[in-house]
């Protein structure tokens, strides 16, 4: 007869496993920011550069 045993294990995640799942968290949310930041910003820079242009002539 065939027994299965489900017994509790205990996980311990160490300072460095934490640390490590933290900074790669915030490198992706860093890096996915940024990319919007790149993707937009020079649109915008353009769009504000030409009507500071015609607002001065």
């Amino acid at each position: 007869m065939l027994y299965l045993y489900i017994t509790h294990t205990i996980l311990y995640i160490g300072p460095g496993m934490g640390g490590g799942v933290i900074a790669a968290i915030l490198g992706i949310l860093t890096a996915f920011v940024l990319s919007l930041i790149a993707i937009f910003w020079y649109p915008i820079k353009k769009i504000i550069r030409f009507i500071k242009s015609k607002l001065g002539k």
